[in-house]
């Protein structure tokens, strides 16, 4: 299935992984614009990006559109990338460009539009698959209605999981073997090896897959009623 891209969600994309990592894209840039001029050639744009990173967080069709989008006509022939507008929309995540010249003006103290304060409480993540996508929702349909007919709630057995020793102490997250075992040692629950994939895919940490999102998932099957997750 081919998913729609927009430069509004290609921006907010790199955005997010810009602040998240606290990577300054500039400096990529310059090793391509030695004069400084604010311009680079396309296919030297495209390598500043991957080498800072970006393009294992960004789709090639996502990082294409940002590039065609600063594209500009530098002459007849000369098609280049104007690298200061770029960075100029980019690293607003950090600052507020000339700020020296108005001290007085409202800082945010974070770009609060790239963070979502209930990203632990939920996943909006939807599989690539819709097949997997059907699977998995009819699937935390029949686990939900399990907790709620055992009256056991869940997150209970991943705090316990998550304060382990040999943790690795996420906030909100166990390994994928720490989440199997909760699954099928610690809730008995009758749950297949293709049944657990789906559910590490729907909540996986989004940079580091190798962890779960247990509170989003607890928020998930947990009976409505219960209100507090810590």
């Amino acid at each position: 299935m081919t998913l729609d891209v927009s430069l509004e969600s290609a921006m907010r994309r790199l955005k997010q992984h810009v602040y998240k990592n606290r990577i300054r894209v500039k400096e990529f840039l310059m090793d391509f614009d030695k004069l400084n001029s604010g311009y680079v050639f396309p296919n030297h744009f495209l390598s500043a990006l991957s080498m800072a990173g970006i393009d294992r967080y960004l789709s090639a069709k996502e990082l294409e559109l940002i590039c065609e989008t600063y594209k500009v006509q530098r002459d007849a022939t000369l098609v280049m990338v104007d690298t200061r507008s770029f960075l100029h929309e980019v690293e607003l995540v950090f600052t507020i460009p000339h700020l020296e010249k108005d001290p007085l003006v409202d800082v945010p103290s974070e770009p609060s539009e790239l963070l979502d304060k209930t990203r632990y409480f939920k996943s909006s993540r939807i599989l690539p698959d819709p097949q997997d996508e059907t699977t998995v929702i009819a699937l935390l349909e029949r686990l939900s209605e399990t907790t709620l007919k055992r009256g056991q709630p869940v997150k209970a057995f991943f705090d316990d999981a998550a304060q382990d020793d040999h943790s690795a102490k996420l906030f909100g997250h166990v390994t994928v073997p720490q989440f199997r075992q909760v699954l099928t040692t610690k809730l008995d629950w009758v749950i297949s090896d293709p049944e657990v994939a789906l559910l590490v895919a729907k909540f996986r940490h989004e940079d580091k897959p190798e962890f779960v999102n247990y509170i989003a998932f607890s928020c998930t099957v947990d009976p409505p009623e219960r209100e507090e997750w810590w």
